[in-house]
């Protein structure tokens, strides 16, 4: 019994050793969530800059009189939709709103500028938790400079509204398991299209959060790779395909659909403990040229490629704690961590044992 006892403990250290994480990075970064169809509300931005954006036409108006002497008013608010994001993995502050909207009055509707004003209303797990209306008094003047007022662009090149609200909004915790959502609301003597998700005319909200943190990171002289975490699931494939994510590495950025079969490779990363949550990490590898030295490679990570919006984070892979590069592709018997190195062991003590 005591060599069972001891080979029982030996056992579970191996285990726990093995499992063992490293410390996360992170920091409170720009972030813009986007209008999805669906009516979804993610950081997730189209990779396929070829994808046309969702249009929709609406209008408030009502008609004061008939033709021929036509005369109108904007009517009262109308709902362009609410979206709403999924629950957050872990707890995370936003703060510094921006909101932004790609939108074009109607050129088939009659002659009247549209004088827009949009309302947007922010909610914190469908409770309302901000509000701001931006009217004609919040412009200066008839110019109109955040984008509410005449747009005589095309269809095909429509005007873009962005406008930090008038009031502060407060930094907000999203605790763990929360969403957040998103209404716009329009008024306006013409009717308009608005314009969202694809890559050119992403409509939504910026906000800063601690959203993204990044946890070991490996390199060799065949692959680098490093994990990520966010709170809002994103699909990393379409990241990688738009080139939001990427790897420099000699001085160049590598192209990623450029890359060899089977790169960049995504897998299950480690489990971390963060803000009040077990959370699992995205490991992303990449595969080096050949004689690639791999000098101070660096990864670039942003969901868009808009720098104005939320630019790229920028990450030394040397910077993070190391990971074995094999180390994903031998997680071990029922998902245990360093389960060979587990069997390796008792096999020694075994037989070790057996000549005693």
């Amino acid at each position: 019994m005591r060599h069972a006892s001891w080979l029982f403990t030996l056992c579970a250290l191996v285990v726990f050793t093995a499992g063992t994480q490293g410390e996360l990075q992170g920091s409170t970064q720009p972030l813009h969530l986007n209008l999805k169809e669906g009516p979804a509300f993610s950081p997730e931005t189209v990779a396929n800059v070829e994808q046309e954006a969702i249009e929709e036409r609406y209008y408030s108006h009502t008609q004061n009189t008939p033709d021929p002497i036509s005369t109108r008013n904007k009517g009262d608010w109308k709902s362009m939709g609410t979206w709403e994001s999924d629950a957050s993995l872990y707890d995370v502050t936003i703060s510094d709103v921006v909101f932004n909207l790609w939108w074009v009055e109607d050129p088939n509707d009659e002659n009247y500028e549209a004088n827009l004003e949009l309302r947007w209303t922010i909610f914190l797990d469908g409770q309302q938790i901000f509000q701001y209306e931006d009217n004609e008094d919040d412009n200066n003047g008839d110019d109109y400079e955040d984008g509410t007022g005449p747009c005589p662009q095309t269809r095909d090149d429509p005007c873009e509204y962005a406008e930090p609200p008038t009031g502060t909004f407060p930094n907000t915790l999203v605790e763990r398991g929360l969403t957040i959502s998103l209404e716009v609301e329009m008024k306006s003597f013409r009717a308009i299209y608005i314009y969202y998700d694809n890559a050119s005319r992403d409509s939504g909200m910026k906000v800063a959060a601690d959203a993204v943190f990044f946890g070991r990171g490996t390199q060799n002289s065949g692959e680098v790779g490093f994990e990520y975490i966010e709170a809002w699931k994103t699909d990393v494939n379409e990241i990688l395909e738009g080139n939001f994510l990427t790897l420099t590495v000699d001085g160049a950025t590598l192209d990623n659909n450029a890359q060899p079969s089977g790169y960049p490779r995504v897998v299950d990363g480690a489990e971390y403990q963060l803000n009040n949550a077990t959370v699992k990490a995205v490991m992303v590898f990449w595969k080096l040229e050949q004689y690639a030295r791999g000098d101070d490679p660096t990864v670039g990570f942003a969901y868009t490629s808009r720098a104005d919006y939320a630019p790229a984070i920028m990450v030394e892979v040397g910077s993070l704690d190391p990971i074995s590069t094999d180390e994903e592709s031998n997680e071990g018997f029922l998902g245990i961590p360093g389960f060979e190195l587990v069997v390796a062991t008792l096999a020694i003590a075994l037989v070790a044992r057996r000549k005693r």
